[in-house]
């Protein structure tokens, strides 16, 4: 009997522990993940709002064909029409080489020199003296009032003696564009002759030009290493 009643007992507790074991809360329907929608094709490639934003390229602030100023208005460059006198004032003609008497090599001089060049561009023939040097054109075109301190294009820039280069007589080249800067200088595109004293040709060097101070720097070209700061008489007109 007794033996019944443990094996009764046993079984007792055992239904009951089983039936404590799945009185679990049993979990809820799975709910689904989240999902993202992809992002549009414009919005993929947009930066995080927190990246830095590129910054806009930076420009030449050399004025090409307007220069703006402070009151809004535009300072506009003068720029000579294309002609074919550009190629044809330039044929270069090296000395021809002789020997004296006594037996010395002598060079003669070299075309086209820097006023013959600048001359036949401009169409300018004041003023002629014989062999006129620059610096002589430049007065005698003074005293019939054909000079001017302010740059033009087609007018022809007079650069002052330079001793420490042996130009001493000057130089003259073709301005073949003028353009004003804000801060009253101006930037010019320059063509010359004989800047080697071998008459080679230096076409559309870039010159800032001071008329306060009547000084100019060449910024391209190969008078750059060395001209910084020449002295310029003027320009002469047609």
């Amino acid at each position: 009997m007794r033996r019944r009643f443990n094996a009764t007992f046993i079984l007792l507790t055992l239904t009951f522990l089983a039936l404590t074991a799945c009185s679990k809360t049993a979990p809820g329907p799975a709910q689904p993940a989240a999902t993202i929608p992809p992002a549009a094709p414009h919005e993929a490639s947009l930066p995080p709002q927190n990246a830095t934003a590129p910054s806009a390229p930076q420009t030449d602030s050399r004025p090409d064909t307007q220069q703006p100023t402070t009151d809004g208005t535009c300072l506009e460059c003068e720029s000579v029409t294309p002609d074919k006198d550009r190629g044809n004032c330039f044929k270069l003609q090296p000395g021809k080489t002789t020997r004296t008497k006594k037996g010395k090599t002598v060079t003669g001089r070299c075309q086209p020199q820097s006023v013959i060049y600048a001359r036949c561009r401009s169409g300018i023939n004041t003023c002629r003296l014989g062999d006129t040097g620059p610096i002589e054109w430049f007065e005698c075109a003074r005293k019939n009032k054909n000079t001017t301190s302010v740059p033009k294009a087609g007018s022809i820039m007079v650069i002052g003696s330079e001793k420490r280069h042996k130009m001493t007589t000057g130089h003259v080249g073709y301005v073949e564009e003028a353009c004003p800067n804000p801060d009253g200088t101006w930037t010019l595109r320059f063509t010359h002759t004989n800047y080697d004293r071998k008459c080679h040709l230096d076409q559309d060097a870039k010159v800032i030009f001071n008329p306060k101070t009547m000084r100019a720097a060449f910024l391209s070209g190969p008078w750059k290493p060395w001209a910084k700061d020449l002295k310029i008489l003027g320009f002469i007109l047609r």
